[in-house]
């Protein structure tokens, strides 16, 4: 069996599954880190996003909760039930639309938020070799696949 040929750096040149497990095990590794960082505060790791998003964006509807996490929406009205418990956010009607919730964030979930810059910082030094177009072409490529899984992997 012939060895594929090297590419510049000395590695040979990426097949598709050794992306895939690269994909694989750097969410391992993100996941392992997030647990371990968001423990501190109490929170798992699915309550630590939905702050995250709400601190960047407050007053999101349960439905958009749901898709920017990629979570069905009976998930998210769990995660948001303890969240409402631990009184990190509450619940508003929405001005325009009756049948619709906004989550929104309680000064002391903005608090609890904030207790955990680390994590922001570190995907900040890990992504410190990368130029902005690195980076964009990396989310560019990513969300193509994303959106191509979403399709059932179907071509």
């Amino acid at each position: 069996m012939k060895k594929p040929a090297k590419q510049p750096g000395g590695h040979p040149p990426e097949t598709l599954p050794d992306i895939f497990r690269m994909i694989t095990r750097l969410a391992k590794r993100l996941d392992l880190f997030q647990s371990r960082t968001i423990r501190e505060t109490g929170l798992t790791p699915p309550q630590y996003f939905l702050l995250s998003l709400l601190l960047e964006r407050d007053g999101i509807p349960l439905k958009d909760l749901a898709e920017a996490s990629g979570s069905a929406r009976a998930t998210i009205t769990g995660v948001v039930d303890t969240l409402a418990r631990k009184g990190l956010v509450v619940r508003q009607p929405h001005p325009r639309d009756r049948r619709s919730l906004l989550v929104k964030l309680t000064e002391r979930g903005r608090r609890v938020r904030a207790a955990v810059p680390e994590t922001v910082r570190a995907f900040q030094a890990c992504c410190d070799p990368l130029e902005q177009k690195e980076i964009e072409a990396l989310a560019r490529l990513l969300r193509k696949l994303d959106n191509r899984l979403e399709l059932g992997g179907k071509i």
